[in-house]
């Protein structure tokens, strides 16, 4: 697949990706949003998975003030509105590892698995967000590797540099002939757990090849 440019936003320049730690350690409320996500998925799994449902998969905000008063007092004290697609990540990472522990794994049978409706890389082509999730599944299913590292590294952390370095190669190979891609650092975790769920969710409904164990 012909390879194309893919410009970092955060990073202000193509090609040259600053590493997660310097462009989201400084931004404690991503990590907050990480941290709620979980918290929502261990204390209500099937509100989390309501709430998943609600959010736009493209740009816009989600208002965490509005779940259930012991819930938002619990996980997610003060936080308010946040990025949807930020939210939406946070929950994906948090149900990925709790419905299928990672990869290669059977998926736990306590509740249904979850049709996340996200595009693929066997969706038709399109623009803006439609591409980055069409891209981000042909990373994840080509290198699983290193997405999974990436979803069980800290937010910011040196661990998560060090998973989105060994990505790099499947992020230019999967990048649509043609296209610029951009994408956030901060936005590339969401990306990547979301179509690390939906991946799993495609294999163990048997509409999708074993995923590749890099």
């Amino acid at each position: 697949m012909k390879r194309t440019m893919i410009a970092w936003l955060a990073a202000g320049a193509a090609l040259s990706v600053a590493s997660p730690a310097s462009a989201d350690q400084g931004s404690p409320t991503l990590r907050q949003i990480y941290d709620a996500g979980r918290c929502l998925v261990v204390t209500d799994r099937g509100a989390a998975v309501s709430l998943l449902q609600s959010l736009p998969m493209e740009e816009g905000d989600a208002d965490l003030s509005l779940l259930p008063g012991s819930v938002a007092r619990r996980c997610a004290p003060g936080l308010g509105n946040v990025a949807s697609l930020h939210l939406r990540g946070a929950i994906a990472q948090a149900l990925f590892f709790r419905d299928f522990r990672g990869f290669g794994e059977e998926p736990r049978r306590s509740a249904p698995l979850v049709n996340l409706n996200i595009p693929a890389q066997s969706s038709p082509p399109g623009t803006g967000m439609t591409e980055l999730y069409r891209w981000a599944d042909c990373v994840v299913r080509n290198d699983n590797s290193h997405a999974e590292r990436l979803l069980s590294s800290t937010v910011g952390s040196r661990n998560e540099a060090t998973a989105i370095d060994g990505l790099r190669a499947f992020m230019s190979a999967c990048a649509p002939a043609g296209q610029q891609l951009s994408v956030r650092p901060s936005d590339l975790r969401s990306l990547v757990a979301q179509s690390a769920y939906a991946s799993m969710y495609r294999y163990w409904t048997r509409q999708l090849a074993p995923v590749n164990d890099q």
